[in-house]
């Protein structure tokens, strides 16, 4: 037998869009570039060069006298979803430029983050005091996830993060909550956290993660490997992103300072599919390598959250006050991993990923690398238990697999 799925592991592969560029010369630019609307602040060219190109158009697709905040893309539907606070509201954007009301909750329920979960749930937090809980939407329904934490009430959530093995982490910064500062009334935290829970066990299984070093907790993201959690502080003077390890069983170490926004404050933060950070600031967004130095900044106007989405995932969906803009970039953002898993049964190996996986394929190949011959795969995967499960027969020839996006 000689089955193997994955390119680096014999246990799962992530799928990454990779792209074949040419590298610009290494050094230090600092310059203004201007493309049309949009502009750029360029600190190292070659990386740069890698994600955007500076000749992009950007496009306001919606103008809403608003705070806008939380946008996630539907794979499924081809459309955005963001949150309207101004006007108590989620609202819907078909590209590009059709706006619509996507959910009209009760007074003082404002949303904030939102994210979609492996099943492409849509799982939101509810900020306003008549939220401070984690929900998910479905046909316009509403159902709490996690409304205390060890019988105690949030401040405010604002964001979350979901994990491949179905985890939800959100935080608390206490805003819109009508609380200067903990410790709150009776009944509530006595601080402001970042929290990790079980939807499948609710508040049973909720649990602070972090609860200093950090004075607002707001924005946050995964690694594509998911070995680290980046979390935005967006209290004065903090105004940095920190970075945490993450172990398999979701324990935490670490806390150092990752990357500082000088301008502004760090509000909404996501990961492109090679780790790179994009964070919200005060001059629109800021680029961070892996290792935390800045690659370069996309000069906006106001910006507080962000998103990847549309084709390939390789569109930037900006929200702020008040409009929805967005431009293309060259890679793909990390909800366009999904993770591919395996396990032997008997004379099979047996492949699953979640299931729907809007636009993903799975492909095979007879070895990996540069001359790996990648074709899609003639097998009819079956759900089961919200997994797309596919039996391949054991061979003596070496057979990798992959999941891609389309």
């Amino acid at each position: 037998m000689n089955l193997k799925a994955g390119r680096h592991s014999p246990l799962i592969h992530w799928l990454k869009r990779w792209w074949n560029l040419s590298l610009l010369s290494a050094g230090l630019v600092s310059g203004w570039h201007h493309a049309d609307a949009a502009t750029f602040q360029i600190f190292d060219a070659a990386e740069f060069s890698k994600i955007v190109d500076t000749n992009s158009v950007v496009t306001t697709n919606a103008s809403i006298n608003s705070w806008l905040e939380g946008p996630v893309w539907i794979p499924s539907g081809g459309y955005l979803i963001f949150c309207d606070q101004g006007n108590n509201r989620l609202k819907q954007l078909v590209p590009p430029n059709t706006v619509s009301d996507f959910l009209v909750p009760a007074a003082n329920t404002l949303y904030n983050g939102t994210m979609l979960d492996a099943q492409e749930r849509l799982v939101a937090v509810q900020a306003g005091s008549a939220g401070l809980c984690v929900v998910m939407v479905t046909n316009n329904v509403v159902t709490v996830l996690a409304s205390t934490c060890n019988g105690l009430k949030f401040y405010s959530p604002n964001d979350l993060a979901v994990k491949s093995d179905g985890t939800i982490w959100f935080t608390d910064p206490g805003y819109n909550s009508g609380f200067t500062q903990p410790p709150a009334p009776t009944g509530f935290e006595t601080g402001y956290y970042v929290y990790q829970f079980n939807p499948a066990n609710g508040n049973a299984t909720c649990r602070p993660v972090i609860t200093n070093g950090i004075a607002r907790p707001n924005g946050l993201c995964f690694s594509p490997d998911e070995t680290k959690l980046y979390v935005a502080d967006s209290d004065t003077p903090a105004h940095h992103i920190l970075v945490y390890s993450v172990t398999p069983s979701n324990t935490l170490t670490g806390g150092t300072v990752f990357a500082n926004i000088p301008n502004g404050i760090p509000d909404g933060i996501r990961c492109d599919v090679d780790g790179r950070v994009w964070s919200s600031g005060g001059e629109g967004v800021y680029i961070f390598a892996p290792d935390g130095h800045l690659i370069g900044k996309i000069l906006m106007t106001r910006v507080t959250n962000l998103c990847f989405g549309g084709p390939q995932y390789e569109t930037l969906y900006l929200v702020g006050q008040p409009y929805v803009t967005s431009m293309p970039v060259l890679v793909a953002g990390t909800p366009s991993i999904k993770k591919l898993g395996f396990s032997f049964d008997g004379s099979q190996m047996n492949l699953s990923w979640p299931a729907p996986s809007t636009g993903f394929v799975l492909q095979q190949a007879g070895q990996v690398g540069a001359r790996a011959a990648w074709t899609n795969a003639n097998i009819t995967a079956v759900v089961t238990n919200a997994q797309n499960m596919v039996g391949v027969e054991i061979t003596n020839s070496a057979i990798f697999f992959r999941l891609r996006l389309n």
